[in-house]
């Protein structure tokens, strides 16, 4: 009966997995069972969301996302004022009623995404649910661009789906020289750049003709963009090709709009905190009794640093070839691999404006809760943001802010958006598509396809279909279990009717 229902399905056209025997089938079930809660345990906040929400709808999921009415008014509150200057600098005037409406509106921000071109899958659905939330006049996001040009979410290429073997292929805008480089310190695309990925795609073995053209046409488009070739640097051209490409996608959707973290968290710095001696974070960073707290309370946390070399001390540095350097304290000073800053308002003011240090995961997110942001965040934010937050308020407590604790309280960090929605057909399989497969298989709806997906797959399911990518960000490779590895986010999705759904969607 199974085979029949399967020989059906190709028939009809259908999107299907590979059927497994009875025996094989409850092996799977095992597995899953297995890699569920060896993720679930190790990312508590992930656990909580998962069977709290499990049986809820993306799109219900997404609407009951909890927002805190800042005690700021937007013209009061820096960090949202500096974000929308910001923003007016990297985008059109044009489009600062989108983000000035949405900020002004609710102050609820995504930083899930690296910064980068949008396009891997993991952003594409961080976005895509972002989405599903009601009335959003924009999808803003404040990304990472601490993350090296050969993060696995390879920032500044374009990557779609390999028919063949499902892997992502990707065609680099820089040299493999660079790869070690951060987004942040990257430099600005070129017309070389722009040669050198027509001529990837161009030789490309697998590309048909009409996916070579449609390629060429897509990239020589991108850097047809007004100014595109005036930005500074790659960042600051990721922040506009990445609005543009996510048009592209899906026309009908809110726009998208990136904004780096470290940017956003310098400008605050630089004008309302390292001249404010009064200001807690002002202390935090540059008194000697702030460093102790901060040791005492981050030391070892999710997101911070450690003194067993993991993290960074509240800045990463940048050397003279655009990596990020690991600083630690020792006594007033910051000290890396060939590098040394004090630990001063001016010294650092120096160091930020001269892009020789940026602010650190832990500095940017006392930055947004301090001034009352609700973050949306994905598998590690959850964890990271939830754990920042409660050690900021004991350390708020100690210091005799009881009242900001109790505002930073009420914030909620455990909004998630970085599970599966965007799948897509290739060659009869179901993938978890990036920004060009979806381009390229030239159907129309796609954003009101995945809009009624979402009101289909429960977040239980979504988050199932994740497991195994999860389970590889979060365990070093000398630690993984291979019996889990092998079990594919196709079967898991065979196995929880996932896989059903989209065939009846898409």
């Amino acid at each position: 009966m199974v085979a029949m229902n399967n020989l059906l399905r190709e028939r009809a056209g259908f999107l299907f997995f590979p059927v497994h025997g009875y025996n094989n089938y409850m092996e799977d079930r095992n597995a899953l069972e297995n890699l569920k809660q060896k993720v679930l345990s190790q990312q508590k906040v992930l656990g909580e969301i998962y069977h709290a929400y499990k049986t809820d709808s993306i799109y219900d999921y997404a609407n009951s996302w909890k927002v805190k009415n800042s005690a700021f008014q937007f013209s009061e509150n820096p960090l949202l004022v500096k974000a929308a200057n910001l923003l007016e600098k990297k985008y059109s005037s044009l489009e600062s009623e989108n983000f000035l409406q949405q900020l002004k509106q609710s102050p609820l921000v995504s930083t899930i995404d690296h910064h980068g071109i949008l396009n891997h899958p993991f952003f594409i659905n961080s976005n895509l649910i972002f989405s599903q939330r009601e009335n959003m006049k924009a999808l803003i996001c404040f990304t990472t661009s601490g993350i090296s040009l050969n993060n696995s979410s390879w920032p500044a290429s374009l990557v779609l789906t390999e028919t063949k073997t499902g892997k992502l292929k990707r065609f680099s805008f820089f040299s493999d020289k660079l790869k070690t480089r951060a987004v942040f310190a990257a430099p600005a695309l070129t017309e070389e750049s722009e040669s050198k990925v027509l001529k990837q795609i161009s030789r490309d073995l697998e590309l048909s003709a009409r996916e070579k053209d449609l390629l060429l046409s897509l990239v020589k488009e991108m850097f047809e963009i007004p100014g595109i070739f005036n930005k500074d640097n790659f960042s600051d051209q990721a922040c506009v090709i990445s609005s543009w490409l996510w048009r592209k996608i899906f026309p009908p959707a809110p726009p998208v709009y990136y904004l780096p973290i470290e940017d956003l968290a310098a400008k605050v710095l630089l004008e309302n905190i390292l001249n404010d001696s009064g200001h807690v974070l002002y202390q935090l960073l540059f008194e000697p009794s702030g460093w102790i707290l901060v040791e005492k309370y981050f030391n070892g946390a999710l997101g911070a640093f450690s003194s067993g070399h993991k993290g960074s001390f509240l800045f990463w540095g940048v050397d003279d070839s655009g990596r990020r350097l690991r600083l630690a304290r020792s006594g007033g000073k910051l000290i890396g691999e060939n590098f040394s800053i004090s630990l001063d308002s001016r010294s650092v003011g120096q160091a930020l404006k001269a892009r020789k240090i940026y602010p650190s995961t832990l500095l940017c997110f006392l930055i947004t809760l301090h001034y009352q942001v609700t973050c949306l965040g994905g598998f590690n934010q959850v964890n990271w943001l939830t754990g920042i937050k409660e050690k900021f308020i004991s350390l708020l407590k100690e210091i005799g802010k009881a009242d900001e604790a109790g505002q930073i309280d009420k914030i909620t960090t455990d909004n998630f958006a970085e599970a599966s929605l965007a799948f897509a057909a290739k060659e009869g399989k179901i993938i978890k598509a990036t920004g060009l497969d979806i381009l390229l298989s030239q159907q129309d709806h796609w954003y009101y396809k995945y809009k009624k997906l979402a009101r289909q797959i429960n977040i239980g399911e979504s988050i199932e279909t994740q497991l195994p990518e999860i389970y590889k960000v979060i365990t070093p490779e000398a630690e993984r279990d291979y019996d889990l590895l092998n079990l594919t986010e196709e079967e898991i999705a065979e196995q929880n009717s996932v896989a059903d759904k989209i065939r009846q969607n898409l």
